[in-house]
């Protein structure tokens, strides 16, 4: 495991050397050698490591920012960097609208003749338990599958019938339900379909002839909702629709129906929208701003000097800088047209109302400036793609770091395997040191022993 040197034991005083006793601390005089041996290297190693972990990550950041003034460019692409449109219409026209970019502008006269309604019948009241009858019913929506819906003896009442049916046609397109009046309670079949592709056609088959009133044709039902399309006029041109939304009776604009009003008409009024392009604009700046802002901290020194980004003395960001700066510059002429600033630090703004009047006079003049046909819009593309992505300057950067990061590793490994030898090395002399102590140690104590039993 590479540890940095701070968890490393460092070197100091060998007093805890000791021989007493005839041997010598093998282990500590080793460790304390090895970590006086190298507190050099690792002190050095740590250091790079921790710069070069420090700018990868100052990258890192700039790559990010710079990856996010890419996106907010491609969102002049096409239709992006064209003004919207917006529908129109009195809060009492009894139809909303919107509309896309490809609608054309101008005024439209529209009158909602009638709605869409789902088809729906009611049997005549009868009391709750009382049989109907039984036999089979078939029931079908529009041109759908026909439904059969069989009705034993004795299970009769409208309560089975609903049952049976709700049953045999879940998520065919009808449903059955009871309300409970004063006279009695009727069942009721309404298609989920609206208009007149959803209208309800049932007839009663075999038994004792009872599900006959149930039946449309001969029936007793009552029609309650028409299975009717919807209509509106469009300056004066008949457009039916099966829902209340007429998606296709102008180009670019979907209509919805909400209140039918025969023969009145209500203006319907297509214009520009330059809202979400605004938006888009300011997100630009925002975006544009906040990467010079990233590369100026972290390519700068503090005014006081008493600290330093993490990519000082670094080329890459200034080059950068003033490649971004250079190309507002060279068409700032335009940009200005539009209501963008420039501030001393070379950040943006934008003047919202110059930039309004300027869309209104030329709908098209962000498209001509930013547009990726555009000479602006060209460059900053070209330049993106060349600072971001893969094989641009910032990965080629990050990649170098990271080869460097991977050559402290080898370095690490490399010195371990010479501290692991030398670290042997010590203590095999050490332990043969400590061996030879001893050995004279015992040599003194018997000549010491001898000595003392000499006639004095």
């Amino acid at each position: 495991m590479r540890e940095s040197a701070a968890s490393r034991p460092t070197g100091g005083s060998m007093s805890s050397v000791s021989s007493t006793g005839g041997s010598i601390d093998v282990s500590t005089l080793v460790s304390q050698l090895i970590a006086a041996e190298r507190a050099p290297t690792d002190k050095r190693l740590d250091a790079v490591q921790g710069t070069t972990q420090t700018q990868i990550s100052a990258f890192g950041q700039i790559t990010s920012a710079l990856s996010s003034l890419q996106s907010t460019i491609k969102r002049f692409d096409a239709e992006g960097a064209l003004p919207g449109r917006k529908a129109t219409v009195a809060t009492d026209a009894g139809y909303t609208a919107s509309a896309t970019s490809s609608a054309k502008l101008g005024s439209y006269s529209i009158s909602v003749e009638r709605l869409a309604t789902a088809h729906k019948l009611q049997s005549a009241p009868v009391g709750a338990n009382t049989q109907v009858g039984y036999g089979r019913l078939s029931l079908q929506v529009g041109n759908g599958a026909q439904i059969d819906v069989d009705i034993a003896s004795g299970a009769g009442t409208l309560a089975d019938i609903r049952d049976a049916v709700n049953s045999a046609a879940a998520g065919k397109g009808l449903s059955a339900t009871i309300v409970h009046g004063d006279a009695g309670d009727v069942l009721t079949f309404a298609s989920t379909t609206a208009g007149s592709a959803g209208r309800l056609t049932i007839t009663a088959s075999g038994g004792d002839g009872g599900l006959g009133v149930l039946a449309t044709t001969g029936g007793t039902l009552t029609e309650i909702s028409p299975a009717q399309d919807a209509q509106a006029k469009i300056d004066g041109v008949l457009r039916t629709s099966s829902s209340n939304t007429i998606a296709d009776g102008l180009d670019g604009v979907s209509i919805t129906l909400t209140k039918a009003n025969p023969g009145v008409s209500s203006p319907l009024e297509v214009a520009n929208d330059s809202s979400n392009l605004k938006a888009s604009v300011l997100v630009l700046v925002s975006t544009y701003n906040t990467a010079l802002s990233q590369m100026r901290s972290l390519s700068q020194a503090s005014a006081d000097g008493k600290s330093a980004g993490a990519l000082v003395g670094d080329a890459t960001p200034r080059t950068i800088m003033q490649g971004l700066r250079g190309m507002v510059s060279g068409a700032y002429g335009e940009l200005s047209k539009l209501g963008f600033k420039t501030a001393v630090d070379g950040s943006l703004s934008l003047d919202g109302a110059k930039f309004d009047a300027a869309i209104t006079a030329d709908p098209t003049a962000v498209a001509k400036l930013l547009g990726p046909d555009a000479s602006l819009g060209k460059q900053l593309r070209s330049s993106m793609a060349s600072y971001v992505g893969s094989g641009s300057v910032l990965d080629s950067r990050t990649q170098n770091l990271n080869k460097k990061l991977k050559d402290i590793g080898r370095q690490r490994d490399n010195y371990q395997v010479h501290i692991d030898q030398l670290t042997t090395q010590y203590r095999t002399q050490f332990t043969a040191l400590d061996a030879l102590v001893t050995r004279l140690q015992g040599t003194s104590t018997y000549l010491s022993q001898q000595l003392a039993s000499l006639p004095r």
